[in-house]
Order: C-alpha cells, then structure tokens, then sequence
C-alpha cells in the first residue's frame, strides 16, 4: 500500500504570509500530500524537531520585517542537523516568504548566496512573487472552518509605499493587483468549503486597484470613491459570507467612503490601521505620509461612524534621531487613542533600507527597551 506524502508549513510573519501558506497548502493537497497535525502549542524545538523526523516536505515561510524573525529562521539550522545526525535523513525543505524576496527581486536588498551559505540545509527557493503566480490553483485553503479564524485572500502583492524602515517594497516587489473576478471567485470557493470569515489581504489594500497617478491624486486630498470600496460592498453582497475584515490599511489614503463602509452589518467590528509613531517629525524620517493630527482626525470618525469598533495599530520604539520627549509623544497617542491591539517594536536596521543607508541607528538597546516596557506598560491600562 502506497501511503501519500505528509507536509508541513511553518509560517513567519504577518497576515500576507499566512495567505501565501494558504495557497500553498491547497497546492499541495491537489499534487496529493497530506497536512502533517501536531500540537502547536508545544515548544518551538520539540514541534521542529518531531516535524523533521515525520514529514516528506517542509515548507518554511519567512518573515523579513525584523532581524528577530531572521535569526529565528537561520536558528533552525541546528536541529536540522541535529536530526540529519540521529536519523541519517531529512525532509525536503523549501524557504518561501520575504528572505527569498529579499534576496531574488528586482529590489534586492542582498544576493540568494548570502542565504545559500547560511542554510546550507535549504533544498529549494520560493519568494513571494513566485506564490502569487500560482493563485489560479485556487483559494486559501481552508482546514477546517472555525468559528473564530478568518479565511485569507490576498487581493494584491507588493508595495510602493517606501517607509524607510521597511522591507517588503524589496521583498514583495511592485505592488500589483489581482482581477476583481479572481478575488471574488476564490471568495465563493471560500463559501462553498464552509468558510464563513473573510478578511482580505494586501500591503496596502486601500490602493487596490489604483494607478500610480490616481494614488497620487488619492493621497493629496482628492477624495473620491474608490475600486477597493467597491471590492469591499460587492464581497458582503455574496451569500454565507457573514463577517468581513480587511488588513494592512494606511491612515493616508482611508476616504470618507471608506469609512462609511465599516456601517455595513458583516464589516468586522475590529480595524488594524498602523500609525507607527506618535511625533510628527519622526514620522516624516520614516517617509510616513500623515501626522498624528489627521490621524486622530481619522480615528474620531470611524468612532462615530461605528462607536463600537476595536482598534489595532503597529508602533515602532527607537527609530532613529527619536528622543525621549518625542518618545513621550507615542505614550499621549496612546492616552489619546484606545488600542486593543498594540504591535510594539523596537526598530532594528534592515540591509537595503533608506533608514539602513541615511540614519545611524543611536537609540541604545537599553533605551529601546525601556521605550517598549514603558509604552506596553501604558497600553495595557487603557486597551
């Protein structure tokens, strides 16, 4: 008896990634493997090391944004090889996410050899842009619905926003959309597993559909409505979706229609909207296009619009030339604004990036630190 091949796909990362391992999960199952289940609430090296030993294939799907997420990747090198030792063998793996694109796009930060030299262990490259060509196989796949988890779409890929900070216009490339139809059939097939939580996925999914000239026009103040909004009527319409969320959406380009899309009954009751720091000048050195006014400005609005509504935001602590007392501006965002969800991080250089090339990085670790246990400190007594 022929027994089919198991897979296993450890994912880093944010919402884009878990997508990607979606897509690839369905295009595995349709070349015949199976889903290797364990426990996932065991530690990190024990479900490494117990996935090594039983799977044919895995897949790991990196994460870019910080060095922690790297270094986490480039540590599971040693129990690799500790298990190639005790058993003579491993599964096939394959690294996919935003160190591959890092590394082969045409915004490269650095070359596939820098990572070829450093896991040595890896058998096979996939980025980003690679995945999303596959997106015609189907939907993210759906194992099994649950009562409380979304099911991911992605509706485009990439970025042109440039944050200095950030990665992903380098290991997502150009920021492309996907063909409405495309979106909306995967949608159906979503429905149609028993998949009843949609949340749509992209970089910056408020630009969906846009130009380059009408993002532009979009980001100077022409309010107009634009395609994601109708992207966004047209999925609550479909029959069995009954909550709708979407992430990662920017504060610059959130219209008043946008808004008031969050009145329809399925919109999820809960908005991820990243406003990264609460001063104005350090927004501007992060290539940030809005300030902590419109920003407050905004959140007033969907407040009214939806007074129940639960608010998340990334923050990032001891970005460059940022002093105590601009620091200090972030806590009074944060008496400010209610978060109920709060993404800290304390800013690290990424090769490639314009903060690597144009800053020198003089917020100590000490300070670092202290910023992320303060600013934790005064989330958790008003989320």
């Amino acid at each position: 008896m022929e027994f089919a091949k198991k897979y296993y796909i450890k994912t880093f990362g944010c919402q884009a990634n878990i997508a990607d391992s979606g897509t690839m999960r369905g295009i595995l199952e349709d070349l015949g493997y199976h889903r290797y289940v364990t426990d996932e609430a065991q530690k990190e090296d024990a479900l490494l090391e117990e996935v090594l030993k039983n799977v044919d294939l895995l897949i790991i799907n990196t994460c870019s944004v910080r060095q922690k997420s790297e270094d986490k990747v480039y540590g599971m090198g040693k129990m690799i090889k500790k298990v190639l030792a005790e058993t003579g063998k491993k599964p096939m793996i394959v690294l996919a996410g935003c160190m591959v694109g890092s590394a082969v796009g045409e915004r490269r930060r650095f070359e596939l050899n820098e990572l070829k030299k450093k896991m040595p262990w890896v058998d096979k490259y996939v980025s980003p842009t690679d995945i999303s060509k596959l997106s015609s196989v189907g939907p993210v796949a759906c194992h099994p619905p649950h009562a409380q988890e979304f099911s991911y779409v992605n509706i485009s890929t990439g970025c042109d926003n440039f944050c200095t900070y950030c990665v992903v216009p380098y290991a997502r490339g150009k920021e492309v959309s996907r063909n409405e139809k495309d979106i909306l059939s995967d949608v159906q097939n979503l429905i149609n597993r028993g998949c009843t939580k949609i949340m749509l996925c992209g970089q910056n999914v408020n630009s969906w559909g846009l130009g380059v000239k009408e993002k532009i026009a979009l980001r100077s103040g022409e309010s107009k409505k634009t395609p994601f909004v109708d992207l966004l009527t047209k999925v609550h319409t479909i029959d069995g979706v009954k909550e709708l969320a979407f992430i990662s959406s920017n504060p610059f380009d959130f219209t008043k229609e946008l808004v008031d899309v969050l009145k329809l009954p399925k919109m999820s009751k809960y908005l991820h909207i990243a406003v990264q720091s609460g001063n104005n000048d350090v927004l501007k050195r992060m290539n940030r296009r809005h300030t902590v006014e419109e920003f407050i400005a905004l959140i007033r609005e969907i407040e009214k619009a939806v007074p129940d509504i639960e608010l998340g935001t990334d923050i990032i602590v001891g970005f460059p030339g940022e002093t105590r007392k601009q620091f200090m501006d972030t806590v009074e965002l944060f008496k400010k604004v209610k978060f109920k969800v709060a993404f800290i991080s304390m800013y690290s250089p990424r090769k490639g990036t314009a903060a690597e090339r144009l800053f020198e990085d003089d917020v100590s670790l000490k300070e670092k630190k202290w910023r992320h246990a303060y600013l934790t400190k005064i989330w958790k007594t008003r989320r």
